[in-house]
């Protein structure tokens, strides 16, 4: 039998004589690792009314794009997203937005409205005139669009709120309660602008 040295691992020595210590540590979170409640994204419930369908309510986060919405939807009416229409008040949400970029973060719920069009109802290129040096703006409606709706489009594009608009088309005044369709519009028509006597 061969004789053993100190460095052999039959003797009971690590090669090379080297001794290894393990240490058992615990390890735990700091608080800068933890996640910080303000770090983590924001919920809301999103109500979904429509003339059809009771009241649908999803959970959603503020960096939830539009569409999300509206596949939520499709999965409950069978609606296809390009039919669907959502409304946040009387602005018409895109798909592509961010729930947030609608100004709702410090919203904890919000409320939409469902609306179904036609593939008749596709959007529609209008000019509005200005008065005066008769500036031209172009402005994409549906039929289904409410005459409310347009003046929200007119006043982010001229400042002027819709109280002080007078809005006419193929020669009749847009009235508030009534929709484009009303009005028979068609591609390229024009929406003349007037401003409102002052001191009768």
């Amino acid at each position: 039998m061969g004789k053993l040295n100190k460095y052999s691992s039959q003797a009971g020595y690590f090669p090379f004589g080297c001794l290894f210590k393990l240490e058992a540590r615990s390890f735990a979170l700091s608080p800068d690792s933890a996640p910080l409640i303000e770090d983590m994204p924001a919920t809301l419930l999103v109500t979904v009314h429509s003339e059809k369908w009771k009241p649908m309510t999803f959970t959603a986060h503020l960096g939830d794009r539009v569409n999300k919405i509206n596949e939520r939807v499709r999965s409950r009416t069978k609606v296809p997203v390009p039919d669907q229409v959502l409304q946040l008040g009387s602005k018409t949400l895109k798909p592509k937005r961010t729930l947030s970029s609608y100004g709702i973060d410090k919203e904890k719920s919000i409320h939409l409205t469902l609306k179904v069009v036609k593939p008749s109802d596709e959007e529609l290129p209008l000019v509005l005139v200005e008065p005066g040096e008769g500036q031209r703006h172009n402005l994409q409606v549906r039929r289904s669009t409410s005459v409310t709706q347009v003046k929200e489009m007119i006043k982010m594009r001229t400042a002027i709120p819709p109280k002080n608009q007078i809005v006419n088309c193929n020669g009749k005044k847009l009235e508030d309660g009534k929709i484009m369709g009303d009005y028979g519009i068609k591609k390229g028509h024009l929406l003349f602008m007037a401003y409102p006597c002052i001191g009768g």
